[in-house]
């Protein structure tokens, strides 16, 4: 008589708990649109950071490298000097027509525009550049400089 009881009683809570965990939740399909909606909103505008930051960070390599490159080839074979920055601009195309292709323009501490025709890590390495231009060019040598930038 015991058993049977028991065995009525862990029926009728077997059969009447299965109604307390259910769970009967109307979900709001507008709301629901609007989460998903949110939720790649969210994932667009992190992907997007990541991508900006990735790019600021290629970046400041390309200018760390630059400044590096910069520090160490600072010596400089000066072609011409102006006061006027169109005049360096014109005269670093004619210059480029001549065959030198490594040309630059450099702003010097007293306001000039350089054009530089190639940089050096050392001042014996740029001087040797002029001796060889100007030994190729016996009857037209030209008047150049080493500059360096520091």
């Amino acid at each position: 008589m015991k058993r049977i009881l028991i065995l009525l009683v862990l029926a009728v809570f077997v059969g009447t708990s299965c109604k307390y965990f259910k769970k009967n939740k109307k979900v709001d399909p507008v709301a629901l649109q609007k989460a998903k909606e949110d939720s790649i909103a969210k994932a667009k505008a992190f992907e997007e950071e990541q991508k900006r930051i990735a790019e600021e960070q290629a970046r400041q390599e390309e200018i760390r490298k630059q400044q590096e490159f910069e520090n160490t080839y600072r010596f400089h074979v000066i072609i011409g000097s102006f006061k006027v920055p169109s005049n360096a601009t014109s005269w670093e195309t004619e210059v480029h027509s001549l065959g030198f292709t490594k040309t630059k323009i450099l702003d010097s501490p007293n306001g000039f525009k350089l054009v530089s025709i190639g940089q050096f890590d050392t001042y014996s390495k740029a001087f040797n550049e002029i001796e060889r231009i100007n030994a190729e060019r016996p009857d037209e040598p030209l008047e150049m400089w080493v500059y360096e930038n520091k």
